[in-house]
């Protein structure tokens, strides 16, 4: 399969093109005209112009978080994924990762009995250490698409819940978000959210280190942790430990390959899933005031 990217100024980039070269079933393609589906790389600011021309070219697209900046924006883009021939989603790599997948299971076997809280961190050091210069200085400027660092990693536990407890209510309750001397929007905060009534509790951004995933779900019984790619579930039965590898960005290429392939190794987002994100994401804003 012949994969174009475009745009090349995401994080990922380097990710996708490195999980291009490995796959045997993929190939890199040099430009829409000569691409059999397509990755979307660009600043976020660019995804309409792009994903336009990717969904009217006919080829299926895999396009970098955000889908859009704002809750409008991205309410155009899903109308346009529901409209289109070709399946298009996002690249939510979470969902890919074994030890999140253990813990679905968990959530869905209930051995702890009922849930009664959650707390999820996703944080890195790349404001200290200097990683939004050059290309990905856009990641900074909301004209661009930047959305700060509390949305630009919570999207990813946003969607986590989704995708965990599918159909589960969702809502924010309260969040502070943490700012930087001349950076026009934040660095990263704390949301406490409800979840079918469960108190759950986000932290993200860019300024800790050494930073890190991890996330604990406890119940009324038991306890299921993940921590990098680390499993432990607890109950009253025993206690199990699984390593896997930690989540990664790039594996999220091989999984949607698979999806073109006719494999479903990973469940894709939804334009409903893409939306609600985008909703949650206003309701923490709103809250951080």
């Amino acid at each position: 399969m012949r994969v174009a990217i475009l745009g090349t100024a995401h994080p990922h980039l380097a990710d996708h093109r490195e999980a291009i070269r490995r796959d045997p079933r993929a190939v890199a393609a040099p430009g829409l005209d000569h691409a059999d589906a397509v990755i979307i790389d660009s600043v976020t600011a660019d995804h309409p112009r792009l994903l336009r021309a990717a969904i009217e070219a006919g080829k299926p697209t895999l396009v970098e978080k955000p889908l859009a900046a704002t809750v409008p924006e991205t309410a155009e883009l899903t109308a346009l994924i529901d409209a289109a021939a070709v399946p298009v989603t996002t690249a939510m790599f979470l969902r890919c990762a074994p030890a999140l997948r253990g813990l679905r299971t968990f959530l869905s076997e209930e051995p702890g009995g009922p849930v009664t809280s959650v707390r999820a961190r996703f944080s890195h050091p790349g404001l200290l250490d200097g990683w939004f210069r050059g290309p990905t200085a856009w990641m900074l400027d909301p004209r661009q698409g930047g959305i700060g660092g509390f949305a630009d990693l919570g999207i990813h536990l946003l969607d986590l819940l989704l995708w965990l407890r599918p159909g589960a209510s969702l809502r924010a309750v309260s969040a502070v978000k943490e700012h930087a001397p001349g950076i026009a929007m934040d660095v990263g905060g704390t949301a406490r959210l409800e979840w079918d009534g469960v108190p759950v509790t986000l932290h993200c951004g860019w300024r800790s280190r050494p930073g890190g995933f991890d996330v604990r779900v406890d119940c009324a019984r038991g306890s299921c942790t993940v921590s990098g790619g680390r499993l432990m579930i607890v109950t009253g039965t025993g206690h199990r430990a699984e390593n896997h590898p930690p989540p990664d960005a790039a594996a999220v290429v091989p999984a949607w390959l698979d999806r073109l392939h006719g494999v479903a190794s990973w469940e894709p987002p939804t334009s409903g899933d893409i939306a609600r994100c985008a909703r949650l994401l206003q309701e923490i804003d709103d809250a951080a005031g």
